[in-house]
């Protein structure tokens, strides 16, 4: 307790030491998106800006007109009110309202602290070198301007977090903007506001800080270099349209974000626009941009005397006539800005030669022709930098809008509009009666299932033939809305190939019936049932008749005269398995040869020629079979010869002759080996045609005397 008290005593003495102005170094956050600026002692007067920084901020102390050379600086004018009182306060922000930022720490200060810092007579300066806060190392300056200069500072903090990026951008403002008595004030809370600007085309804006007398913002860097650069080097002659687009659209869509939330640039050009390696642009110096009214707002009190309205900070080549007059702001200010800058990008100059609105207006100045744009484009173009907030574009949107890529449609007007929306008519009313047609059609093949229509299918083959003529999306849909109906036709069609009780028994017609159904991909558990019945059933005939086939073997009814024959059993098998081994039963085949040879044997040829067919039907492939074919040729050949009739008179020996030569026997083929032994002589001793009738007379008839 004792070591407490002391504490607290000791902190008692320090702070009844301390100065009364101890709130001169408080951190002041304000998140202005402006280039930082070099603090110049009061003594001194501030250089006048080079003709390359042309649009630098200049705070001029008169409200005459500024001279031609100095048309793109931005004048700051001076308050028509004193240093406002010291009762009305106002609170810093800290860091990036609730964003990660380069905030140096929380710190209230109030009118009295920033009246004595615009009132001091001259401050310090920033070089080079210096660490602003103890925390900002000032590395090399980047930029200078009429309200200050800009260098690239490196955050130790972010150092000792051994943060890969470090850098950031420092705008230290100069003593003339610092001492103007609405101006810190006026930023301070205009950088609150424009916290809310998060885009990928603004600049972040992340403190807004003193030191001592030192002003000054932190912002992100970018590495690159400014519009104005851009314009010189590359657009000097001008720019396609084409090549301008990502730069014009970047810069619109961020003053779009920046309207939607109420905020008016108010000093937009191209020097306020950085373009980085990549080619985005990204909009900045939002720290002196005004905050539109909006009606029916619940904060009629923002509109103070801390406004940085009151500052009239703006640029006389880039500012609307409205803003010269002093009139409130309004978007359209700023797309009177953004359509000054774009004809510098498409053209290389300014519309109206850097003239402000007001002396263009005077001087009935128009914009240049820009080559490369259509009617509507150019118009666009025309509307966005007109005099009047009446005849100007209202938002950037509508610009952007304006400038897109026209269709050939919109080139060339309505009659072609007209003409296509005929067109488009006729193509709708040939796709419905198409679709109609179509749908008959599908809705026909579906009916034909149907067993009591009269066009009913035949067979799978025609029905199969049908689907396929449609394509394979009415196909799918009809086998999933009316599988019912193709279901109870292919079980139809299954019946009529396999039913025993009626003696079906085409198992292979019944297989492609499946086979369609698999084709189809429909789903049906009656079939799934159905072929695992057919199956079985086959798998049980087979057996059977196999036990059948061998009794009827051994019993001898081998013919389709004897009962009980095996004819019927082969047909049978065949029908249900084509190639089922149970056709080749050699058994069968050898008491087929041996019967047809019995019948050769009893010279029965006819009853043979009867039993070779019978046989050759059950096994067509057969080569014993073959070869008893081919016995039966030539014993028919040699019964034509036995046959000749002897009885016959002829007139004379050339009659005789002639019919000799009808019925003379041909020599049998040499392809009949052993067989031809067994044959009579007459059937092989024989030679060509005879010339002469007495030549055989020995092995030939006696022929009557006529």
């Amino acid at each position: 307790s004792t070591v407490r008290e002391l504490l607290a005593r000791l902190v008692a003495a320090q702070v009844a030491a301390a100065p009364d102005d101890s709130f001169d170094d408080a951190t002041v956050v304000k998140p202005v998106m402006d280039d930082a600026t070099v603090v110049k002692p009061a003594a001194r007067p501030p250089p006048q800006p080079p003709a390359e920084a042309a649009d630098g901020t200049i705070v001029k102390p008169v409200p005459r007109p500024p001279p031609p050379e100095q048309d793109e600086a931005t004048i700051v004018k001076p308050s028509a009110m004193g240093v406002p009182d010291g009762t009305e306060r106002t609170t810093g922000v800290t860091g990036t309202a609730g964003k990660t930022g380069t905030g140096t720490g929380s710190s209230s200060m109030d009118m009295a602290s920033w009246r004595r810092i615009a009132s001091a007579e001259s401050g310090e300066y920033a070089t080079v070198g210096m660490l602003l806060k103890g925390r900002f190392l000032l590395e090399r300056e980047i930029g200078r301007g009429g309200m200050g200069v800009v260098f690239l500072a490196r955050d130790e903090r972010k150092v000792e977090a051994r943060d890969r990026d470090p850098y950031v951008a420092v705008k230290v403002l100069n003593d003339d903007f610092r001492r103007h008595p609405d101006s810190l004030i006026a930023l301070q809370r205009e950088a609150r506001r424009s916290q809310l600007l998060a885009h990928d085309n603004i600049v972040r804006v992340f403190d807004f800080d003193k030191d001592g007398t030192i002003v000054f913002m932190t912002m992100e860097y970018i590495d690159g270099s400014d519009l104005k650069t851009l314009i010189r080097e590359r657009a000097y002659n001008g720019m396609s349209l084409a090549d301008a687009r990502p730069l014009i659209e970047g810069m619109a869509w961020a003053l779009k974000r920046a309207h939607a939330t109420g905020v008016v640039h108010s000093d937009f050009k191209p020097g306020n626009v950085m373009v980085t390696r990549e080619g985005v642009p990204k909009v900045f110096d939002f720290g002196i941009a005004r905050a539109a009214q909006h009606a029916g707002s619940d904060s009629a009190g923002d509109k103070t005397l801390f406004d940085a309205g009151t500052l009239g900070a703006l640029t006389p080549a880039y500012a609307s006539l409205e803003m010269i007059k002093g009139q409130e702001p309004a978007a359209s200010d700023d797309i009177y800005a953004l359509g000054c800058v774009i004809f510098e990008l498409l053209t290389g100059k300014h519309p109206f030669d850097k003239a402000s609105a007001e002396v263009a207006q005077r001087e009935g100045r128009r914009p240049p022709a820009v080559p490369g744009l259509t009617r509507r484009q150019y118009k666009t173009l025309c509307d966005s930098v007109a005099f009047t907030r009446e005849q100007r574009l209202k938002s950037a949107a509508e610009l952007i809008d304006g400038l897109r890529e026209v269709t050939w449609c919109q080139r060339y007007g309505r009659p072609f509009a007209y003409g296509a929306g005929v067109v488009v008519l006729l193509a709708l009313g040939a796709w419905g009666l198409s679709r109609y047609l179509h749908d008959q059609q599908v809705a026909h093949v579906v009916e034909r299932f149907a067993p009591t229509n009269a066009r009913h299918y035949a067979n799978v083959g025609q029905a199969m033939t049908a689907l396929n003529g449609l394509n394979p999306r009415d196909r799918t849909r009809i086998v999933l809305e009316d599988g019912e109906i193709i279901q109870n036709f292919l079980l139809n069609r299954i019946r009529s190939h396999w039913d025993p009780s009626v003696d079906h028994y085409d198992f292979a017609g019944a297989e492609r019936v499946f086979q369609a159904r698999d084709q189809l991909r429909l789903y049906s558990p009656a079939l799934d049932r159905e072929h695992r019945a057919i199956e079985q059933q086959r798998n049980d005939l087979l057996n059977t008749l196999d036990t059948q086939l061998m009794e009827r073997i051994s019993a001898g009814a081998i013919f389709a005269s004897q009962p009980h024959d095996v004819i019927a059993t082969m047909a049978k098998i065949r029908a249900m398995d084509p190639t089922s081994a149970l056709l080749k039963n050699s058994q069968l085949e050898l008491k087929y040869d041996i019967a047809i040879g019995q019948s050769l044997g009893s010279g029965q040829i006819a009853q043979a020629q009867q039993q070779l067919k019978l046989a050759r039907s059950v096994f067509p492939d057969s080569r014993r079979l073959a070869v008893r074919a081919q016995q039966l040729a030539a014993l028919s050949s040699s019964e034509q010869v036995v046959s000749v009739p002897t009885t016959s008179r002829f007139q004379t020996v050339r009659q005789a002759q002639t019919a000799l030569a009808g019925w003379w026997p041909r020599r049998p083929p040499r392809r009949f080996g052993r067989a031809r032994s067994r044959l009579p002589w007459c059937c092989y001793r024989t030679t060509s045609r005879p010339r002469r009738a007495t030549w055989w007379t020995g092995s030939a008839p006696r022929l009557p005397r006529p």
